[in-house]
């Protein structure tokens, strides 16, 4: 048992440096092997999301209420009858490419059925987003940087947060959702200068925060690949390949 588990984590080391070495690899350009890397990886990524979304959703909140029978119809037969037509929809789809001119009748309506369960996940995805966005992030940050700026008792540290953030929150508004050419035709040029202005300072916080949002994540992947290299780095040296390779060396030195 002892020595199979050795064999284990050897060929468990060897295959991870392999899989490193060759997605590592994209960094001298665009191959065959470090695409097969990738493919690898992201295929590992799908299949461990797959076993954790059986494990933990399908599994006790659909087969076992079902083969209990202690739901009603919304909670399983909805989801199960969603999960089945989305899922024989995209089978069909993937094996027969559909064409306009050959494609039957019953077979258009199963594509258009398939569409619904996906348009049902990406409007409650995008919703729950949203909705978390405006409720989590968007509206405390705005309602407390009004409060501050408007509060006369604050301090002039929290005074100047709080217009500044509410000045930056308002101008990358103003940017995401003005069209100056649009809505600024024909307006005051003080309005002009100011809106333009205003829209600029939105301008330079969404580079800067995007600027920042790059720096870590470079810094994130700096730190998983100073990891991994270290954790092949130890694995190397328990191995008995190192063992054995210094072994050999010190017997050649005497």
């Amino acid at each position: 048992m002892e020595a199979s588990s050795v064999w284990l984590d050897l060929l468990s080391f060897w295959i991870g440096l392999l899989v490193t070495l060759l997605i590592l690899s994209a960094a001298l350009g665009d191959h065959a092997l470090a695409r097969f890397g990738q493919h690898l990886l992201v295929g590992a990524a799908l299949g461990y999301a797959a076993v954790l979304a059986v494990q933990h959703v399908l599994r006790p909140r659909l087969w076992t209420p079902l083969m209990a029978g202690s739901s009603g119809v919304v909670e399983t037969w909805v989801p199960l009858g969603l999960g089945l037509l989305l899922v024989i929809a995209g089978l069909d789809r993937t094996w027969r490419a559909p064409r306009a001119a050959s494609t039957p009748l019953w077979r258009r309506g199963l594509h258009g059925a398939g569409r619904v369960p996906v348009a049902f996940l990406l409007g409650v995805g995008l919703a729950a987003g949203l909705f978390g966005a405006l409720q989590g992030t968007f509206l405390p940050q705005f309602w407390r940087a009004a409060r501050i700026a408007f509060d006369p008792s604050a301090s002039a540290l929290l005074f100047a947060i709080g217009v500044l953030t509410l000045l930056i929150t308002t101008a990358t508004l103003l940017y995401f959702y003005v069209d100056p050419a649009r809505y600024l035709a024909g307006q005051p040029g003080w309005i002009r200068r100011l809106l333009h202005g205003w829209i600029g300072i939105g301008r330079y916080a969404v580079w800067l925060a995007a600027g920042m949002i790059f720096a870590r994540l470079m810094a994130s992947r700096l730190s998983l690949l100073i990891g991994r290299a270290e954790y092949l780095r130890l694995a190397l040296f328990d191995s008995t390949l190192w063992q054995w390779a210094e072994t050999t060396w010190q017997a050649l030195l005497r």
